[in-house]
């Protein structure tokens, strides 16, 4: 399993104390949240199935590596939204972590486009998303060729995850 923008790791630690894994990546852009994610990730797990690796998206992943499932919670809000987000949000969480450039799309097309390159045949690919962006990044995995595209609200009731299976 692979864990983009894992920020301070808690759905790949989670996953891999709780989701049967055989081996799961933790990749982010920001040494600082690495840091985080590993100190995070020793608390919890110890020196278990995790691997912590300082990454663009999938940049530093090896052109030959594949997995059955890919997570991501990428920056998703818009930029010009950012500035009018609640303090406790805006004030605290590193601009990085919350930029999903003009549209706030952005991080989910390179997602859908490359994703495909680095999921075994039948894998999946979960994408945490803003709570207005589900026909969005739906419409973005089905025109990258994935399938069974499904979405998942939160205790709220909005729409905050959507996947798709890779059918090769």
């Amino acid at each position: 399993m692979l864990d983009l923008c894992t920020g301070s790791g808690c759905i790949a630690i989670s996953l891999a104390k709780l989701g049967g894994f055989e081996s799961v990546v933790a990749a982010d852009i920001s040494d600082e949240a690495l840091m985080v994610a590993k100190r995070n990730g020793e608390a919890i797990l110890g020196k278990e199935n995790i691997t912590f690796l300082l990454s663009d998206l999938f940049d530093a992943i090896g052109s030959d590596e594949t997995f059955d499932v890919i997570v991501s919670n990428p920056p998703y809000i818009p930029t010009n939204v950012i500035s009018q987000l609640q303090p406790e949000v805006r004030d605290h969480e590193p601009f990085l972590a919350l930029d999903g450039k003009e549209d706030g799309l952005y991080f989910y097309r390179k997602l859908a486009a490359e994703g495909r390159s680095y999921l075994n045949s039948g894998g999946a690919l979960y994408l945490e998303i803003g709570y207005d962006q589900k026909d969005a990044v739906s419409a973005l995995l089905k025109d990258a060729g994935f399938v069974n595209i499904r979405s998942w609200c939160d205790a709220a009731g909005l729409d905050r995850v959507v996947s798709g299976i890779l059918e090769k």
